[in-house]
C-alpha cells in the first residue's frame, strides 16, 4: 500500500530532478552545494528518503538553469502517449 495518496507523482517528480540534475552535468556535490545542502541530502532525496517541497523544486530547477514554472507545467502536462 502506497505512504502517500501521492507516492507515484513524488517518485516521478524525484525521477524528474535526478534527470535535470544530469542533463545540467552537475554531480550531487556540484547540486548540494548550490542549494546549500549535503550532498547526502541530495542522495537521500534522490532515492526517496527525503521529501521535495515548493521551494527545494524551484531552487534546484534554477541551479540546473530552467524556469520552475516551465519544468512543472512539464511534469503536470505531459504530452499524450504516441499510437504504435
Amino acid at each position: 500500500m502506497p505512504v502517500s495518496l501521492y507516492e507515484e507523482q513524488y517518485n516521478a517528480l524525484r525521477a524528474l530532478l535526478k534527470s535535470l540534475r544530469l542533463q545540467a552535468k552537475l554531480t550531487q556535490v556540484q547540486m548540494a552545494e548550490a542549494l546549500g545542502l549535503g550532498q547526502s541530502y541530495i542522495s537521500k532525496l534522490e532515492r526517496g528518503e527525503n521529501f521535495v517541497d515548493v521551494l527545494l523544486f524551484a531552487r534546484w530547477c534554477d541551479a540546473c538553469g530552467l524556469q520552475p514554472g516551465k519544468v512543472l507545467h512539464k511534469f503536470l502536462n505531459p504530452p499524450p502517449p504516441a499510437d504504435r
